[in-house]
């Protein structure tokens, strides 16, 4: 929900703990698998621990926990714009999507969020017969957003408009996009969803550039990187900032432009 990463690792590690002393496995996994992506985001030295043998055995009989695993490492490969990763992880999780149980839980919802996310991104970059699966893909999950923005507003609403802005993207809707994109990021922003605020701006960012309007991605970009920065997800900064550099953006920044916020 927008915590701070580095309080939300220091629950994660008192919730393994708890999980520990009363051998909740499935549960353990599930964290494990939750600590590695906050650790990654924060861009920390310290390692996870690895899977045990009984672990790994579940995960390997579990459709569930497969799923979450899998969700993850797709979630990771698209918050570090890895494509090829994140279609590879989010193909294998939806092999499981309808062997599992509980699929009402509130964590399937931001499942369904990062895989429309990622479908809408790999139909724009695919130029095969994959491209409309892909888009059907995330049209459905677009669908499951918009059931669950119906519930609640305030949680869901959000990630609804980002995704019909991804969708008009891929149509080359670029007014519709537009106004959607703004529309997520208000509401990211009203409802104090740091985390997604960021995330909106980064692809209102990438969607900008794409159109050959520089200056206004470049605003959006800082903008991510500030919130990012936020957040805690050093990591994820400093990706985002390798991947300026290697695209020339920060040369469009002007000097009366803040700096970018540097790691504390």
């Amino acid at each position: 929900a927008g915590v701070n990463l580095q309080t939300t690792q220091e629950k994660i590690a008192e919730t393994a703990n708890f999980m520990y002393e009363r051998k909740m496995m499935i549960s353990m996994i599930v964290n494990k698998c939750l600590q590695q992506s906050v650790l990654k985001l924060i861009g920390t030295d310290e390692k996870p621990q690895d899977f045990s043998a009984e672990e790994v055995s579940i995960l390997a009989r579990n459709n569930s926990v497969m799923r979450s695993y899998n969700f993850h490492k797709a979630y990771m490969s698209f918050m570090f714009r890895l494509h090829d990763d994140s279609k590879h992880y989010t193909e294998k999780s939806l092999d499981f999507i309808d062997n599992t149980w509980a699929n009402l839980l509130v964590a399937h919802s931001f499942h369904a969020f990062y895989f429309g996310l990622i479908s809408f991104w790999v139909a724009r970059v695919s130029r095969d017969e994959q491209q409309q699966q892909w888009l059907e893909s995330g049209k459905r999950s677009k669908l499951t957003l918009k059931r669950w923005a119906e519930s609640s507003q305030w949680t869901f609403g959000n990630k609804w408009y980002l995704l019909e802005a991804e969708e008009s993207y891929c149509k080359n809707d670029y007014n519709t996009a537009k106004f959607y994109y703004e529309k997520a990021i208000s509401s990211s922003r009203d409802h104090k969803f740091v985390h997604e605020e960021a995330l909106a701006c980064e692809l209102a960012a990438y969607f900008y550039m794409e159109i050959g309007e520089t200056e206004k991605a470049v605003q959006y970009f800082l903008l991510a990187h500030q919130k990012y920065h936020e957040w805690g997800a050093f990591g994820k900064c400093e990706s985002l900032f390798r991947f300026l550099v290697s695209a020339n953006i920060t040369t469009e920044v002007s000097e009366d432009k803040e700096p970018l916020p540097q790691r504390k």
